[in-house]
């Protein structure tokens, strides 16, 4: 709605309000409610819920009143007051998915989240077609540690809605986490074809190829990173890593962590690492490459190295 045409619909409101007669209450209530309307339309998210407890005020059975007052509450970050507020409109109409939606989220944002998974599980329940709520309940099992479970509703989703971008990703993410790298590819792939710019999608893409033992695939998503950002110093260093270690291009690997060095790469322990891989092609060329990793003032040492310090060295 255009700037001209909501203050029209809010001069409107105001008139509506101005021509009510003080019996009318269900009249005045309704004015009040679409007052408010108007404000949350400007982003006026304190006026509009001023205006919809007026409304409730004359009327309580404003249902819509009730529902957009605890929502602008919850927009507002007065969590408690909108599960109170939601609970008020609940407490007529227990059903509402709707306001039991907001009254979920308002509970996830207060920190509640087992409170707030139980309400998400019911407006799933009342409103299957709900792929928010129930994207929001996954997200809650999942962070609660209840993967399987989390796992099937992000599956349910994209049963629903193939091209839901966000539930590609938590797929994916859970499939990982459930030791099943090989599965979550497809997924992450997904996700990165429908986010294109997103740099971090590639670098998870490419970290879980690698734990699926697709190493050609982890070093075309690390180049795709790397057309991005080419000063990426660890997906310089896992680049090169990769090619060294199992793509048998050494030259190309030597290159790739030269160029993590002078981009600052500093994890001394994956340097370290590289270094104590059997079989490890070039390896004083390596070492040389990693140098200016380990050249650091506060320690230049190999953290296995027991060698007893010379006189005057400490």
């Amino acid at each position: 709605m255009k700037a001209t045409t909501k203050l029209a619909a809010l001069a409107a409101a105001a008139l509506a309000l101005s021509s009510c007669g003080t019996t009318d209450a269900a009249r005045l209530a309704s004015s009040w409610t679409e007052l408010g309307n108007t404000w949350a339309d400007l982003g006026y998210w304190d006026k509009a819920g001023l205006a919809w407890s007026e409304a409730l005020r004359l009327d309580p059975t404003q249902a819509v009143a009730g529902y957009n007052l605890a929502r602008a509450l919850a927009e507002a970050g007065k969590y408690d007051e909108a599960v109170q507020a939601a609970d008020a409109v609940l407490a007529k109409d227990p059903e509402n998915a709707s306001v039991l939606a907001v009254k979920a989220y308002a509970l996830h944002k207060a920190g509640r989240n087992a409170e707030a998974a139980a309400v998400y599980s019911r407006v799933v329940e009342l409103n299957a077609e709900d792929t928010a709520s129930s994207f929001n309940l996954a997200v809650l099992l999942e962070e609660g540690g209840q993967l399987d479970e989390a796992l099937a509703r992000y599956l349910a989703i994209l049963d629903a809605k193939p091209d839901d971008a966000a539930a590609s990703l938590r797929a994916g993410v859970v499939l990982d986490a459930l030791g099943r790298p090989e599965e979550a590819v497809p997924y992450l792939e997904r996700y990165t074809v429908a986010t294109p710019a997103s740099l971090e999608a590639k670098r998870v893409l490419a970290d879980v190829c690698e734990r699926a033992g697709l190493y050609m695939k982890s070093m075309e998503a690390l180049l795709a990173v790397l057309a991005g950002a080419k000063d990426d110093a660890d997906a310089w260093f896992q680049l090169g890593r990769l090619r060294l270690t199992v793509a048998d291009d050494a030259e190309g690997g030597l290159d790739a962590l030269a160029k993590a060095a002078a981009a600052g790469f500093d994890d001394e322990d994956a340097a370290w690492a590289l270094l104590d891989t059997t079989g490890l092609p070039e390896r004083q060329r390596v070492e040389a490459a990693l140098a200016p990793v380990f050249d650091k003032p506060d320690d230049q040492t190999d953290p296995d190295d027991d060698t007893p310090a010379e006189e005057g060295e400490l």
